[in-house]
């Protein structure tokens, strides 16, 4: 299967990489000059984990290079998706596949509205990787990757992707509930992602903070409250719990939005936390905490937007600052 990987981050590098050594066919598109040349130069090294493994892969900036390929992940952050899209219409138009790997909730819906297709997919994964250096991804956490599609004519190719990735070495399965998979992963994003953002913390530093967890359940209440009436079927009866269980187990992670804000990037509030709120407003549904957290990690983001050259040091709001600044008055 020739298979096309669009973004060079953590996940787009440890999927492709392990693809690529498990025997497919697979180019992986770098969107930054630098990670581009190394990963050209040197190859791409991949740590941690899963083991030590050095491997090349064919690299091109351009995906205009690329003239045939069947299936592209994209692997972007959820505001880059239309952008990774309009990249690879020319693939999609030869028949291509297209899988959604990321967070937030309706990439692939508006993938496949933009590019007119039903081929597209999506996918969530619970595997942690942290870009360590120019062409270095280091493992961190191994997790299930779940992989489904709106559209039903798909499942065959829903199928074979499944089996490629079980062949290299991924824990996955098929869902035919795509839907509540996704909300389920963005509910948990929702309760942990922003506080990690906010004070510099571990998904287990929150988890063993009293004070913290209880803001976890109540911006995870506000998630489930929008779900239930969108009549979501999520894949936990109990997402609370499920929530502070995927904090515990994955104590030593530094979650996506954290590592964003200490490299001065923009985050994905907006598709996790925003998308929440945008829909409880829709429903008349009433989301505090939710608000206030999403108005904090914004104004985080623009200060440390504007100050991206620098990269300036700026202290986290311990948790008593965290908990004053969400109060009612």
């Amino acid at each position: 299967m020739r298979i096309v990987i669009m973004g060079s981050g953590a996940i787009g590098g440890l999927y492709g990489g392990l693809l690529s050594l498990s025997g497919e066919d697979v180019i992986l598109l770098v969107g930054r000059k630098r990670q581009m040349e190394s990963i050209h130069d040197s190859g791409l090294r991949i740590t941690g984990i899963l083991g030590d493994h050095e491997l090349h892969l064919d690299v091109t900036e351009n995906p205009k290079d690329i003239h045939s390929a069947d299936l592209v992940f994209i692997t972007t952050k959820a505001y880059d998706t239309i952008e990774a899209a309009s990249q690879i219409r020319h693939l999609v138009d030869g028949g291509a596949y297209v899988l959604c790997l990321q967070n937030g909730l309706d990439t692939e819906v508006k993938v496949a509205e933009y590019l007119g297709t039903t081929r597209v997919l999506r996918g969530t994964t619970c595997m942690g990787a942290l870009v360590t250096g120019p062409g270095e991804i280091t493992a961190t956490g191994c997790g299930i990757t779940e992989i489904g599609s709106h559209f039903p004519e798909n499942r065959e190719m829903v199928d074979k992707i499944v089996k490629r990735l079980k062949q290299a070495g991924f824990d996955v399965r098929s869902s035919d509930n795509i839907e509540g998979v996704v909300w389920t992963k963005t509910i948990v994003n929702c309760g942990i992602n922003p506080i990690g953002a906010l004070t510099g913390l571990t998904n287990g530093e929150i988890h063993d903070d009293m004070a913290l967890r209880n803001l976890v359940v109540k911006l995870v209440e506000e998630a489930v409250q929008v779900a239930d009436t969108l009549n979501v079927q999520l894949t936990t009866g109990d997402p609370i719990r499920y929530t502070l269980g995927t904090a515990k187990a994955t104590a030593e992670n530094t979650n996506s939005m954290l590592q964003d804000v200490r490299a001065c990037k923009r985050t994905e509030i907006e598709s996790i936390t925003g998308e929440v709120i945008r829909r409880a407003k829709e429903l008349g549904i009433d989301t505090p905490f939710s608000e206030t957290i999403y108005a904090l990690v914004k104004a985080l983001e623009a200060k440390r937007l504007v100050s991206v050259e620098s990269k300036p040091e700026m202290r986290p709001l311990a948790t008593e600052e965290l908990l004053k600044a969400i109060s009612t008055p």
